[in-house]
């Protein structure tokens, strides 16, 4: 690694095995705003011992470690404390082989072949040792558990004019993570350490060579403390060169015809004195995306359907986020194109315009996250729940971010008739996005309408509005309003509305409830507004709370009213 150290001071420390050794206080011409770092003058060879990078420079504290830097003295004693500490340890040898292997990926780096080149698995980081499948293109390489997985990642990456022919592979798990000792140099290297996974790896490897391969690709795995690790090592085709000539020759085939090699022949001439590729892998499997294999949340969505109707503003923020959230299906429905004045408070830019809405966002999501399923249909509401009124009933979260009242009036009536059996949530903004309303439609409690005027009007607002401040802005065309907010006052709401979301799919609510984000009580005076009595009086009981939750109680609405009224009749 290249420092660009300008000054440094050397100090001699006598260790436990009364040998004196140096170690280098290095500092770089950051410093003191970046610390020192330590070295050992005279380090055994490379990945003798862990924590010891090629330089010599010592490891000691974690990449998100902070120093104070107005104290440079103090922190360079403390890493001098820690360094000596460290070759104490190293020198005992009771941590080498553990740390070895708890930072097996660290080390696998080091070693690893620097052109650049890596293997991207979407395989289930866990045993047992299997045959998998890979693809390649040029400079890009994805493993994964079987053909059509892996071609159903590769469609949606790459598109569908993609050639998605694949090869086998292998995954060797093992009982414990390799030392650097058993790093593979040679291919017969490799097959001597798939003898030690928990599987019959060599089977397995024999297999891969059945067909003759140009080249044979193994994922290497195996769990640590902190949890699973995978690597690659790459097997090209045994050539060699003719007598006096620079031409290559297949030497696998020496001596027999194309597909008579003996099997056990086969292996050894693979996995014999040739050298090995050592690859690292990038993990692109969806528990690690969503959480590096750690939120146990990450199960549950991955297995929910959410269909997100109304894709504008607030809809198609609110769907990027549960894409990033780790949503597994998610179904898009609107019936708007992309316009110049949708882009400045719209996910996608002018790349989208004169596409649909969904169209256009489901593209973009497909490819950003081609482990999930994402759907588009291009309808209004009404068209969507005539035609395909199964999705909405096996959806597990219908979110409705429409803004229409007639829209979740026919919604809120079709949950009724369904029992509403699976959660509805509908979201607004108020003007200005002063703030946000979700409100989350359960088996108990009130239906949407209970507390909606007949025209659409809820019964509490957070803010009223003077002169006109409040009321849409209207653009130099016949019927043609908008409301004025911009995305910063805008995130925060699809933020609680997303958070709302996650909250119906993993905590199983029954009732019925709302949840409100308001803005400053500045703000809101400064467009020229005031809080409402309502939403004052409501405050005080929840003084120190920027969101508000409250239930939304059954009313004797004209829905319910009208359900209970036909159920009588029938």
């Amino acid at each position: 690694m290249r420092r660009s150290v300008i000054a440094g001071w050397r100090i001699s420390i006598k260790f436990s095995d009364n040998v004196t050794r140096n170690i280098d206080v290095l500092a770089t011409a950051y410093f003191p705003s970046e610390p020192v770092s330590t070295a050992l003058c005279d380090p055994p060879p490379f990945l003798t011992w862990p924590h010891v990078e090629e330089d010599g420079t010592l490891c000691l504290l974690p990449n998100m470690a902070e120093y104070d830097p107005d104290d440079p003295c103090g922190v360079a004693e403390n890493l001098i404390h820690r360094s000596i500490q460290l070759v104490e340890k190293l020198l005992d040898g009771s941590i080498i082989d553990q740390d070895f292997r708890e930072e097996f990926l660290t080390y696998w780096r080091h070693k690893s072949h620097k052109d650049g080149s890596c293997i991207v698995s979407i395989l289930t980081a866990e045993p047992p040792s299997r045959q998998v499948r890979i693809w390649r293109r040029k400079n890009f390489k994805v493993v994964g558990e079987d053909d059509q997985t892996l071609s159903t990642w590769v469609r949606n990456r790459f598109g569908t004019s993609v050639d998605l022919k694949t090869e086998k592979a292998a995954l060797i798990w093992l009982s414990d993570p390799p030392l650097p000792s058993e790093y593979p140099e040679f291919a017969k290297d490799l097959y001597s350490l798939a003898n030690t996974s928990e599987q019959t790896g060599q089977a397995i490897l024999s297999q891969l060579v059945s067909d003759e391969p140009d080249c044979v690709s193994v994922v290497v795995g195996s769990s640590c403390r902190s949890g699973p690790g995978l690597v690659a090592v790459e097997v090209t085709k045994p050539q060699s060169s003719r007598y006096g000539s620079k031409r290559s020759v297949d030497s696998v085939q020496k001596g027999f015809r194309k597909g008579t090699v003996p099997k056990d022949l086969l292996v050894h001439r693979y996995f014999g004195k040739g050298n090995v590729k050592r690859l690292n892998v990038k993990r692109a499997d969806a528990d690690w995306i969503h959480g590096r294999g750690h939120d146990a949340r990450t199960e549950k969505l991955l297995d929910s359907t959410v269909i997100v109707v109304g894709c504008g503003s607030i809809g198609a923020p609110v769907a990027c986020t549960l894409a990033q959230a780790g949503i597994g299906r998610i179904i898009l429905v609107d019936d708007d194109e992309v316009d110049w004045p949708n882009i400045g408070r719209y996910p996608l830019g002018a790349s989208a315009i004169g596409m649909k809405k969904t169209d256009a966002l489901q593209k973009r999501l497909q490819t950003d996250y081609p482990h999930l399923q994402i759907e588009s249909y291009s309808s209004r509401l009404l068209e969507f729940m005539q035609n395909k009124s199964e999705l909405l009933t096996t959806a597990n979260l219908i979110v409705s971010a429409t803004g229409s009242w007639i829209a979740d009036h026919a919604l809120n009536k079709w949950h009724i008739e369904n029992g509403r059996n699976k959660p509805i949530l509908y979201c607004w903004t108020e003007p200005h996005a002063c703030a946000g309303h979700a409100v989350a439609i359960l088996s108990e409690g009130g239906c949407f309408q209970c507390h909606i005027g007949s025209t659409g009007t809820p019964s509490l607002k957070v803010a009223e509005w003077t002169n006109g401040s409040g009321t849409c802005q209207v653009e130099p065309g016949c019927g043609d309003h908008y409301q004025p907010y911009g995305p910063v006052e805008l995130s925060y709401v699809t933020a609680m509305i997303s958070e709302v979301v996650l909250d119906c799919l993993l905590c199983a609510p029954t009732h019925s409830f709302a949840r409100i984000l308001a803005a400053s009580q500045h703000r809101i005076e400064k467009l020229g507004g005031h809080l409402t009595n309502e939403w004052i009086d409501l405050k005080k009981n929840q003084a120190n709370q920027e969101v508000i939750e409250r239930p939304w109680i059954k009313t004797d609405c004209a829905a319910c009213s009208n359900h209970i009224l036909e159920k009588e009749l029938v």
